[in-house]
């Protein structure tokens, strides 16, 4: 009977990747995402039911529309897939609970908002607002139950009650739009411009609601460490072809000097004080040279390695989900 669940937790997750899709699309046609019934985007066909089975219609179909032969766009399977393994999993660890159907709901709004981000590099603030709402109420009524502290004090000489893991959702709400929007402000001071978009503030908020403060700080560890694992390869390769070997240069001595640091620091060989604190210094200036390379790069040319910031937040928010 479990692997029975867990196989019609699948495929509802499957049909609702389809509708995820749908509100992805019609998300920037502007169009409702009730009426009218699906259809071809490119020939603006109605599509029958059996061209909207998730992942088996285009399987069958060979990733073509029935009707003009234009090719479907892989994201479509790709999206369905994902909803239906994120269900899958969820039900696996939470079971049929309130804990499933709010991660669930807050699943269904990072795959929405990963897929908005990568497609066009676009927040929609409503999606923003509905998973901070979803993470206040599941915080609230301490839903994940991580832990049953509560906090007391008194309004108005009434006794108040409320669970911490809602005290934890408030400030990471706020955290994290302070927090993202002071990274991105930065700088300002240096090329006039944003270091991302404002998109990227709304999830972080969104985020620190629904998990709160303390997974807030180790979601935005990790999608650091995801976005370098795709950026940086990228970024030492534009370089290279570049010909800007001043900075290429300066970030492999930057990154071999952290990893012998770290070496250094684990071996003991920082007895001596002042080693210790030329080292530290060293480190820091060639950080900072290497970010006013970059800064100066960034600020006379346009940047083709940039990536949006919001799917790797949103992937780490997974991990965090499930660990």
């Amino acid at each position: 009977m479990e692997i029975l669940f867990c196989v019609y937790a699948f495929i509802f997750g499957l049909c609702f990747g389809s509708f995820l899709n749908v509100v992805v699309l019609r998300g920037f046609s502007g169009e409702s995402i009730v009426l009218p019934p699906s259809k071809c985007p490119h020939c603006k066909h109605k599509l029958a039911w059996y061209d909207n089975i998730p992942v088996l219609s285009f399987l069958i179909l060979l990733g073509k529309c029935r009707y003009c032969k234009q090719k479907i766009s892989i994201q479509y399977p790709i999206v369905e897939l994902a909803t239906g393994l994120l269900f899958l999993g969820l039900f696996y660890k939470f079971g049929l609970s309130l804990n499933f159907v709010f991660c669930a709901i807050a699943a269904c709004l990072f795959v929405v908002m990963a897929v908005c981000d990568i497609k066009e590099k676009v927040i929609f603030e409503i999606h923003a607002y509905l998973l901070a709402l979803l993470g206040l109420i599941y915080n609230f009524f301490n839903i994940p139950a991580e832990t049953l502290a509560k906090v007391h004090f008194s309004l108005f000489g009434q006794m108040i009650t409320i669970n911490q893991s809602f005290i934890y959702s408030v400030l990471g709400l706020i955290a994290g739009v302070i927090i993202m929007e002071g990274l991105a402000r930065i700088p300002k001071f240096f090329i006039g411009k944003r270091a991302f978009g404002e998109g990227d503030s709304y999830i972080a908020g969104a985020l620190g609601a629904f998990f709160g403060l303390p997974n807030l700080i180790v979601i935005l560890i990790l999608s650091v460490l995801f976005q370098s694992l795709i950026v940086l390869p990228m970024y030492f390769y534009k370089l290279f072809k570049a010909k800007d070997f001043k900075l290429l240069s300066a970030l492999i001595l930057l990154f071999a000097m952290v990893i012998l640091f770290k070496i250094g620091d684990y071996a003991g060989v920082f007895e001596s004080t002042g080693f210790y604190f030329f080292s530290v210094v060293l480190l820091v200036l060639i950080g900072l040279y290497c970010c006013k390379r970059i800064f100066c790069s960034v600020k006379t040319e346009n940047n083709p390695t940039y990536l949006p910031f919001g799917p790797a937040l949103l992937l780490a928010a997974v991990v965090v989900m499930f660990v």
